[in-house]
């Protein structure tokens, strides 16, 4: 069955600066597997959700870079990045988790997108890693934006 994690740096204006005309700004956010569930890690399934930063209205993002260490032992594992909305908004089925790594921002067209109302930027697992799924592993999200609004 599929759930809805929170990163610890996912609460409403964590690291958000107030309001418009602030230039360039940044919000991070880390969820480590091993903390998740009953006595340890879990096993991420298919259709997850990881809220990973809140996002405020009137931020248009720039940039995204997603680092994750190996979160499947096997090549099965997808992950995109995106809002409530848009799940893939960002990165679209990324095998990042499969061996670890970092990527950027990378659908066409979603650089400048402008948020209206205050929204979360998630990872959603697309694919769920086969019988070597890994329990443990840190996932880090940074976002670079303006606020115009």
């Amino acid at each position: 069955m599929a759930v809805t994690y929170y990163s610890p740096d996912c609460r409403p204006y964590n690291g958000i600066q107030p309001r418009a005309n602030l230039g360039l700004c940044s919000v991070s956010g880390a969820f480590n597997i091993a903390t998740v569930g009953e006595g340890g890690g879990t096993t991420l399934v298919i259709n997850d959700v990881i809220r990973m930063v809140h996002i405020p209205a009137g931020a248009t993002i720039l940039d995204l870079i997603f680092d994750t260490a190996d979160i499947d032992a096997s090549t099965t594992l997808t992950l995109s990045i995106g809002d409530g909305t848009t799940p893939g908004r960002f990165i679209l089925e990324s095998t990042v988790g499969q061996a670890g790594g970092v990527v950027r921002l990378s659908v066409v067209g979603s650089t400048q997108y402008q948020y209206t109302v205050d929204d979360t930027i998630d990872v959603k697992v697309i694919a769920a890693a086969t019988s070597t799924a890994v329990v443990t592993g840190i996932l880090k999200l940074t976002v670079f934006y303006t606020m115009d609004a």
